[in-house]
């Protein structure tokens, strides 16, 4: 008998609480769960902080990054777009060109792949460098009243020649290439012709033998720089690109700074972040960052790899934390709400789902056990739990009785089987030799009838033999009783044996037999008996099911990649449905299992096969097709030869 559920009186999410009390298990989860929660949210808020804080940051970082390279890659193709006017100036100096017109076509072809930069660039001789002149200066610039001739296609800019209008060798940046003999930036400076801020890259044109003969140079016009400048801040931050000295070439807030190439110090709130910063520099950094309360901002520098530039970029307090702080807020108060509503419906659901099982926990005791008494659910379960285990071993106990009450009539089974199996045998043998003494005429002459009826008892007996063999070997097996005989064979006697078996049955139904091996085949360490009992099953199978006239093809391989031997037996038989694949190796199974049945046979050769190929670690497969034939296959594990002795005596021994 099994108790009766206890009707609750009371709703199902009260019933834990009016149970337990506050020391129900949901109640505690709650309190639990929620004090630390709180004490948490204030740490969460931190972390939001910090993380967004980092994210605005590494944000700044990488659009520095970004914004330095691209300024240094188009500096780097301004230096190659001038050196390769060196080059080529100097390869026309070289082939024997003195006329001016050649070298000022020179300049304005180059016009056409000129950087974005580059306002003005040109060659400037010294006397009879490249022209049989004094002086030669062809030179584009921006178009000026007065000054050169406007190109076509390009109106904004004119050719010069400088010697014409500037007298360029009194102007300073020619001295300095003259003087230096190598390619540089000259500082900032005003240009006097057309009042605006430019940098110029000059450096030396040599002729094949080394000498000097003229002087590149392109400029820069710094206003380019600040409209160039890449910033995806907002309006309350800025960018500025100073020199190694402070100069300004691009000032956001004010391009009129760079305009008139005033010192970043002139501005008292970064006169002390560029002081930091510039320090950092001389300490070996290329790039870092730092907080400025002066300037409420966060600042990031880095510098331009192929100049002495210095690109900064700041981000207002304001822009950081205003959104990290409102984020993390957001975020700790959605957690905590969402957190709250959850631990409720969970406790709720909990109590819900805890009454059936309480009272299930009771209906489970008989009659004649203790009601469980405990303090909350958890003791309540455990209680329950450890009564249903100890219910439980009293029935593991009786079902072991029962398992070896089955194993004990398993295995007078297999010896039943064994014992009738020897039982039937003896007087079958005596039958064979009687018949045989018969047949031979040992006790009398018998007549052409009396011969026909003890050839059919002498086929009939060896047919009941072969049967009560493999059920003796079969049960063996499943009893694991049997022993193998393991030593050394080899493979082709083993095949030529096996086929020897065959031979007349095939000659009877005009079946070709063919044998190919593999050449070198190594010994096989087997039960040499066993496996010849397979072969000649699968071989017999074969004959058994080819029609008259057919192919059965025994082929042997050795499968080094494997180490193992592959015996394969293919016929021209009737094959088999894939379906039906998966009956042949179980015993007693025939395809075909009629009584009238065509194909005469116990169903217990195939099982037999694959029981004694697994004995040897192998394994069996079939494929066949339907009305084309069947391939058997057996693969065999094998050892070189010099591993044959030591095998052999662990098998002994063991």
């Amino acid at each position: 008998m099994q108790r009766s559920l206890v009707t609750a009186s009371t709703s199902d999410r009260l019933f834990v609480l009016e149970r337990f009390g506050i020391s129900s298990i949901g109640a505690r989860l709650f309190l639990a769960v929620m004090l630390p929660f709180c004490i948490g949210l204030a740490g969460l808020g931190v972390v939001l902080y910090k993380s967004f804080e980092n994210d605005k940051l590494l944000h700044l970082k990488i659009d520095t990054d970004i914004t330095v390279r691209e300024l240094d890659a188009e500096i780097r193709t301004s230096e190659s777009f001038l050196k390769s006017l060196v080059v080529t100036t100097t390869f026309l100096q070289d082939s024997g060109e003195r006329s001016p017109t050649a070298y000022e076509k020179l300049v304005v072809a180059f016009m056409a792949a000129r950087p974005k930069l580059i306002t003005g660039f040109g060659i400037m001789q010294l006397p009879q460098g490249l022209v049989d002149r004094q002086w030669f200066g062809s030179y584009i610039e921006e178009t000026q009243p007065n000054r050169g001739v406007t190109l076509s296609n390009d109106p904004k800019y004119s050719l010069v020649e400088l010697w014409q209008v500037d007298k360029y060798p009194e102007l300073q940046y020619y001295k300095d290439a003259v003087k230096a003999n190598r390619y540089f930036w000259s500082k900032p400076y005003i240009n006097d012709v057309y009042p605006i801020p430019l940098m110029t890259f000059s450096g030396p044109i040599r002729d094949r033998n080394g000498n000097l003969i003229a002087v590149m140079n392109g400029d820069i016009n710094i206003r380019d720089l600040s409209s160039n400048s890449r910033s995806d801040l907002s309006n309350n931050d800025y960018t500025a690109l100073v020199t190694e000295d402070g100069t300004f070439l691009s000032y956001t807030p004010d391009s009129t700074k760079a305009s008139k190439l005033e010192n970043i110090e002139s501005i008292p709130t970064l006169k002390s972040v560029w002081k930091d910063i510039r320090q950092e520099i001389l300490q070996g950094k290329s790039q870092g960052y730092l907080r400025s309360d002066l300037t409420k901002s966060y600042w990031v520098y880095q510098k331009v790899p192929s100049t002495d530039w210095i690109m900064l970029k700041a981000v207002s307090y304001r822009d950081v934390i205003k959104p990290a702080l409102l984020i993390s807020l957001s975020a700790t108060f959605s957690a905590g709400t969402i957190l709250s509503i959850v631990i409720f419906l969970f406790v709720r659901s909990l109590n819900r789902r805890l009454k059936p099982i309480l009272d299930v926990c009771d209906a489970t005791l008989s009659d004649e056990e203790t009601p469980i008494h405990s303090d909350d659910e958890i003791n309540h379960l455990s209680n329950a739990f450890f009564s249903m285990i100890k219910r439980q071993n009293s029935l593991l106990e009786q079902l072991k009785l029962t398992n070896n009450h089955l194993i004990e009539s398993n295995r007078l089974k297999d010896s039943f089987l064994a014992n009738m199996s020897h039982e039937l045998r003896t007087p079958l043998n005596a039958i064979l030799g009687l018949n045989e003494g018969l047949q031979e005429e040992i006790f009398g002459e018998l007549n052409e009838k009396q011969l026909s009826v003890l050839q059919t008892i002498e086929v009939s007996s060896n047919h009941l033999l072969n049967l009560i063999n493999d059920i003796l070997d079969l049960a063996k097996i499943e009893s694991e009783q049997i022993k193998l005989d393991y030593k050394p064979t080899s493979i082709s006697l083993l095949c030529e044996t096996s086929l020897t078996f065959v031979s007349q049955q095939a000659l009877q139904k005009r079946i070709q037999i063919s044998c190919v091996l593999d050449d070198d085949l190594p010994e096989l360490l087997i039960d040499e008996r066993r496996i010849l009992q397979v072969l000649i099953n699968l071989l017999n199978n074969a004959v058994k099911f080819t029609p008259e006239g057919g192919n059965i093809t025994l082929e042997v391989r050795n499968q080094e990649s494997d180490s193992c031997i592959l015996f394969s037996i293919t016929d021209t038989g009737i094959g088999i449905s894939p379906e039906n694949i998966k009956k042949l190796f179980q015993p007693f199974i025939q395809i075909d299992g009629s009584l009238n049945r065509q194909y005469e046979g116990t169903g217990l050769g195939l099982a037999l096969a694959k029981r004694i190929v697994e004995l040897h670690n192998g394994k069996i497969g079939l494929t066949s097709t339907l009305g084309v034939g069947s391939c058997f296959t057996i693969e065999l594990p094998y050892l070189q030869k010099e591993s044959l002795p030591e095998l052999l005596s662990n098998v002994s021994s063991g």
